[in-house]
């Protein structure tokens, strides 16, 4: 897959803004609109544009907790680690699953309306998962960084 300076441009201004029009990027990238049509569909093609999505103001919505768990689980198989996961992904407070390395198994990132609600989804949803061995929570006192956007400064230092 070879991405050139436009395509990363593309990219870039896309991941800030998924509604941008093919004429403002156009405008940006000094391309035509057919052009910018064309990358955005190879984009598309390449997987590199997987969808569009409006990202929500969480706290205007009454989500006004976030909360990161650390998860060890019972039985380090395979089955053991598949059985979490499948379980996990039934709880909507869950917007984040990562399978991770060192003293714990899994992160989650969750969003509750307070800590009354965490308390609730804790013991009803979260302990409710068999294998579950042990678990921390870490009460979020302020994002220092939430971003989206890939950093593709990266990327065009490996092409170069």
């Amino acid at each position: 897959m070879k991405l050139d300076d436009k395509d990363l441009k593309i990219l870039s201004l896309l991941q800030e803004d998924a509604t941008a029009s093919n004429k403002k990027i156009a405008a940006v990238t000094g391309l035509s609109l057919t052009p910018v049509y064309e990358r955005i569909k190879k984009l598309k093609a390449l997987s590199l544009l997987k969808k569009k999505v409006f990202l929500l103001n969480r706290k205007k919505l009454g989500l006004n907790l976030m909360v990161l768990v650390s998860v060890r689980i019972e039985k380090h198989s395979e089955a053991g680690a598949l059985i979490f996961m499948k379980e996990i992904k039934k709880i909507p407070e869950v917007v984040e699953c990562l399978h991770v390395t060192g003293a714990f198994d899994f992160q989650l990132k969750v969003y509750t309306r307070d800590i009354d609600h965490y308390h609730e989804f804790n013991l009803k949803k979260l302990a409710s998962i068999k294998n579950i061995q042990h678990m921390e929570s870490y009460f979020v006192m302020k994002e220092v960084i939430n971003t989206t956007s890939l950093p593709l400064f990266l990327v065009q230092q490996k092409m170069s």
